[in-house]
């Protein structure tokens, strides 16, 4: 692998997300994978195999490098900097762990946890930097560490970047310009800091469905939405559920900004591995077009659409690409100046289903598996949708400073019921 690999542009988004979260002191742009595992791991025999893929893959022990175009700068001297810690009897120890920084600055892009349970059975979590790689590719890592007969990619490819000729990029500065004038128009508003004396911390809680449920659930999708999909179902269930979440609360709006995820990779491969490949359509909701669900829907569709059409698709990574030069204060504030100094109503995440793979763990059955990841303080809210042995799970994101855990709960709760009773 070279001594430097350029970041891309989705890369630099998350890169500008750990920058926002940080400086409002939170942990940071930090995901999370859990692993509920049937019995104990030898924590011996991951740190030796974690040693092997750092010594295959130096990136591993990367530091991003440079103000301007930023890259991330592979060291020459390999140091095995990725931890395994063993917790045994401590409480609420999951929270605590997803609310500590990892030290990236100092090399550390991931780290492992095991809890050992009083009943005999493991937790495993795994924490990564966003920066490095999205989430589909976090549990092909995964698979990796697991089974050392998975070949993980040696070369990271990158997608098509930004426009190299001037009028190209002028162009697509226009479109970008004119998408977010149009989103003014009806000038969105997120959730703010309500509760300044809480702990900058995240939490999540999860909404598990049985095979049942998922079968009722994909139905409503698939009646609602048609070939739109489950996805697009799920994204209106969250946008309907926020819009009642500001009317609870009294914080009115005129618009609701949703970011609808696009995965960049061909279907079936996971190259680039360390790269995130996701991009934005950024669509907007109405209050009128969220007093039903068949409304929302038509609104989703239309935009979508148009979407395809025009390619605004890219738009947020080709501009995360043009302005990389920029320091990220200046960065985040010209990424956040379109919509008046936000980012998105709320984080919204669909990863399908969880890489089969994953049926074991360095020989121990997987019973349980869990995606989290972090939210900046605004919004300070974040669904994740994701199918385990084809059990739909949700994990629902919060900040503290910015909702209380009763209204997460009803949130959950409300969510829960619009899935199963569009």
């Amino acid at each position: 692998m070279k001594n430097s690999v350029a970041l891309n542009g989705s890369d630099q988004l998350m890169r500008g997300f750990d920058y926002e979260l940080r400086r409002h002191g939170f942990a940071g742009n930090q995901c999370q994978i859990i692993l509920e595992l049937a019995g104990k791991i030898s924590a011996d025999v991951l740190r030796t195999r974690l040693a092997a893929l750092q010594n295959e893959f130096p990136i591993l022990n990367a530091r991003v490098g440079k103000i301007f175009r930023p890259k991330w700068k592979i060291p020459a001297n390999i140091k095995n900097v990725i931890s395994v810690r063993v917790h045994v009897g401590e409480s609420n120890l999951r929270e605590k762990l997803f609310n500590e920084s990892l030290q990236t600055k100092n090399g550390e892009l991931m780290r492992f946890d095991l809890i050992e349970r009083a009943d005999g059975k493991t937790d495993l979590i795994f924490t990564w930097t966003h920066l490095l790689m999205d989430a589909t590719a976090a549990e092909h890592f995964l698979t990796a560490v697991s089974d050392e007969k998975i070949v993980l990619p040696k070369s990271n490819p990158q997608p098509p970047g930004a426009p190299k000729k001037w009028p190209e990029r002028l162009d697509l500065m226009k479109k970008s310009v004119e998408q977010l004038d149009k989103f003014c128009e009806q000038q969105p508003r997120a959730l703010k800091t309500r509760f300044p004396n809480a702990p900058r911390e995240l939490n999540y809680r999860v909404e598990k469905f049985s095979i049942e449920e998922t079968k009722l659930i994909r139905a409503n999708g698939a009646k609602l939405c048609g070939i739109l999909g489950d996805a697009q179902f799920h994204a209106v269930a969250a946008a309907l559920e926020l819009h009642r979440l500001h009317q609870k609360i009294g914080a009115a709006t005129k618009s609701y900004i949703l970011p609808m995820p696009v995965g960049l990779r061909p279907k079936g491969k996971i190259e680039p591995l360390f790269s995130n490949q996701v991009d934005m359509l950024m669509v907007q909701f109405l209050p009128a077009d969220l007093e039903s669900a068949e409304r929302a829907v038509a609104t989703l569709k239309t935009q979508a659409m148009q979407g395809l059409r025009e390619n605004s698709v890219s738009y947020g990574r080709k501009l995360s690409e043009l302005f990389s030069f920029l320091p990220l204060p200046i960065y985040m504030k010209v990424l956040k100046h379109g919509l008046k100094g936000e980012i998105c109503s709320i984080f919204f995440g669909d990863t399908a289903a969880v890489n089969p793979k994953l049926e074991n763990f360095l020989g121990v059955p997987v019973e349980n598996f869990t995606h989290a990841a972090a939210v900046t303080p605004s919004p300070g809210l974040g669904v994740i949708f994701y199918y385990f042995r084809g059990e739909l799970r949700v994990t629902i994101v919060h900040a503290k400073t910015v909702l209380s855990e009763t209204e997460i709960v009803e949130f959950s709760a409300g969510l829960r019921n619009r899935l199963l009773n569009p």
